[in-house]
């Protein structure tokens, strides 16, 4: 298994997290979101000769890259992958990341049901950390509640069109896009705040 390093080094809840008593227990505020990205090709309008249909010549197939990201309303963006499916231990292991970022302060994560969220080798980690990490789960199929969900969307429109033939040529490119959203649009991570669903968070 290959790990892509984390970049710039459960059970039923409310929908809506008190904001306020995050700040009481100083808590920062973090929403937690995975995808995968095939290299099957997202089709776009393009231009082509007049007359000539533009043909992609794509890698068919399963494989694709496991990405999990976390966006704080601060602009803060933290990414990490693999070319295998996430596990338990997967997660657990990006929950020990974010402590080790967050040295100081608790964190609130906001996620949703994945069935590897509520695993053992998650409830094993909370154990060892007690009240360093405190969960909330969105409810069942309300992608629209989750700001990641914009980061998908802005990563996967950058790589429409376009044929990789390997996954290590998507990852070239899927770390591009994430160093810019890091490095140079934070401001862009905090619009994802702007929804409405979502807008009353702040940190």
């Amino acid at each position: 298994m290959n790990k892509i390093a984390t970049l710039s080094k459960s059970g039923e809840s409310n929908a809506y997290p008190s904001s306020k008593k995050a700040s009481e227990q100083q808590r920062v505020i973090i929403y937690i979101d995975e995808c995968a990205c095939y290299l099957l090709p997202l089709l776009a309008h393009s231009w082509g000769p007049k007359g000539q249909t533009p043909v992609l010549l794509e890698q068919a197939g399963r494989t694709h890259l496991s990405l999990i990201a976390v966006i704080a309303p601060n602009g803060r963006i933290y990414v990490a992958g693999q070319d295998e499916p996430f596990t338990g231990a997967d997660i657990a292991w990006f929950l020990s990341k974010l402590c080790g970022r967050y040295r100081k302060r608790n964190l609130l994560v906001i996620w949703d049901g994945a069935a590897i969220h509520p695993s053992q080798e998650v409830k094993t980690f909370l154990q060892a950390r007690a009240n360093r990490v405190h969960l909330e789960r969105l409810p069942t199929y309300s992608p629209e509640l989750n700001p990641t969900e914009l980061v998908w969307g802005h990563l996967k429109g950058s790589l429409k069109s376009q044929v990789f033939g390997c996954l290590k040529d998507l990852t070239v490119a899927i770390l591009e896009q994430i160093k810019w959203l890091e490095k140079e649009q934070p401001n862009l991570v905090k619009a994802f705040f702007a929804k409405k669903e979502i807008a009353f968070i702040k940190n």
